[in-house]
């Protein structure tokens, strides 16, 4: 039952020997796809789903530059690990090299079930991560946001605020608050409802 890591798709080329039909390299499971702002806690939430150190974090923002596949044998999932956006200091060329690195994977990927929109609970969503959440929908993909770093929000007082606040901007956006989750990496708040919601399955993303 242990996870493990798969493979990298380093570049749109390499996808015709990745994919075939529903397979990715002879993987059936299903994948989620995990997006979000560089630094946001991608990696640390994938060890945290996973309960295993596969995903390497870092504090240098925009390190990410590939998609990372890892078996989650425990639901019978394949997370993706999709490389940040949001990289304040990554060229107008590279935005657009990232833009169509995802849109060529998700074209590819006929297993794709959904996304994970990872984004920071203590801010946004920023305009960043709305302009994601806008190329996540134009590509018809399904969706759950989940606000990291829960931790943070160090009394009751807050908590209520901020999802308030986050579930008035997301609704502006067409996002309900039942695809809406909040975990953290560091204490595991959430992250058992997380796991159990992925398992189920995204019929009603």
């Amino acid at each position: 039952m242990k996870p493990e890591y798969l493979l990298t798709l380093g570049d749109s080329s390499q996808i015709p020997d990745l994919f075939r039909g529903p397979f990715l390299k002879g993987f059936r499971e299903p994948r989620i796809a995990m997006v979000g702002r560089s630094n946001v806690g991608k990696s640390s939430l994938i060890n945290a789903l996973l309960k295993a150190r596969l995903a390497q974090t870092s504090k240098q923002p925009g390190k990410t530059r590939a998609i990372h596949f890892y078996l989650w044998k425990e639901i019978d999932r394949i997370i993706a690990d999709l490389p940040g956006y949001g990289y304040a200091r990554a060229s107008w060329d590279e935005r657009d090299r990232w833009e169509k690195f995802i849109r060529d994977y998700f074209e590819a990927d006929e297993n794709l079930q959904g996304v994970i929109l990872l984004l920071d609970a203590r801010h946004g969503p920023t305009a960043a991560d709305e302009a994601a959440i806008q190329f996540l929908r134009g590509r018809g993909v399904s969706m759950k946001v989940v606000f990291a770093k829960s931790d943070t929000l160090k009394n009751q007082s807050m908590r209520a605020q901020r999802k308030k606040e986050v579930s008035e901007s997301l609704a502006l956006l067409g996002i309900g608050t039942s695809s809406i989750f909040w975990v953290s990496s560091q204490t595991q708040d959430g992250i058992v409802g997380l796991t159990r919601e992925l398992k189920k399955g995204w019929e009603n993303a």
